[in-house]
């Protein structure tokens, strides 16, 4: 649930639904006869039940088990999102619990009946309604997805800096400017990401950074941000050739310079 796949639990109702339908189909149609009493002034009436074989037992139950599963997760997505969307789409998915395990046991704790079509036709009816309110809530689970994907790509740079700083405070300089650079590739990278910006392994920071100025789509990222990167990027550049005018003053101002830019991807 920490990841939710709207999609992979729409093709399991549609798997439920395939396994219902086979359920169906392997049941004995029993013909049964409604005797009039004089008490309802209505005829005698034939009518058709499902009666559950014994082949048919075990997909019963495994049926049972995998929608219990199904509707446990999805509750549980819609009890969050669909406060987002109206609440009473989150009465509607609860109140059909019932009746689809009813269904399932080959009977219609609504209507009475357990005859065959009538059977299919109200659980896939009943399965959809559900299943519609996952389409509903689909692109507020994306969205919440993707800020916790940018959250976790924030902390991990944050992390990273801080793992950098005390790289440099311990003397290892060499060692904290190349995490430091690391962090820099990947942030100009995410930047490029998140505006939909083509990038290649070969590209260097500079080539990606002049990508996002040319775009236009980033509000910050201007003339005078291209020169910073610029700079950044030559400094760790000195510091991967072991240039010896490199010193823990620089990198600790590089290590800062970064922090300072990193949050425009995130916010």
């Amino acid at each position: 649930m920490d990841s939710p796949d709207i999609d992979t639990y729409i093709q399991e109702a549609e798997n439920l639904e395939k396994m219902y339908l086979d359920l169906l189909e392997g049941t004995t149609q029993r013909r049964m006869k409604r005797i009039d009493d004089g008490s309802t002034g209505l005829q005698n009436v034939e009518y058709r039940i499902c009666v559950i074989n014994s082949k048919n037992e075990l997909l019963q139950s495994i049926l049972l088990e995998r929608y219990n599963s199904w509707y446990d997760d999805c509750h549980q997505l819609i009890q969050k999102y669909a406060g987002q969307v109206r609440s009473n789409k989150y009465e509607s998915f609860t109140e059909r619990y019932d009746r689809i395990i009813s269904l399932i046991d080959l009977e219609d704790s609504i209507r009475k009946s357990n005859e065959r079509n009538h059977l299919r036709k109200e659980f896939i009816s009943c399965l959809d309604s559900q299943v519609s309110i996952l389409h509903l809530i689909k692109p507020h689970v994306a969205l919440n997805m993707n800020y916790q994907q940018k959250i976790n790509k924030a902390d991990k740079l944050v992390s990273d800096l801080e793992e950098a700083e005390s790289l440099c405070e311990k003397g290892l300089i060499t060692s904290a400017c190349d995490m430091a650079g690391c962090v820099l590739e990947r942030y100009i990278a995410i930047l490029c990401e998140v505006n939909g910006l083509e990038t290649s392994p070969e590209d260097s920071i500079v080539e990606m950074a002049q990508k996002l100025y040319e775009s236009n789509n980033v509000y910050e990222f201007d003339s005078q941000m291209l020169q910073t990167i610029e700079y950044l990027s030559g400094i760790n550049l000195k510091c991967a050739n072991f240039d010896s005018e490199i010193d823990a003053d620089t990198v600790q101002d590089f290590i800062d310079k970064i922090r300072e830019i990193t949050f425009l991807v995130f916010w």
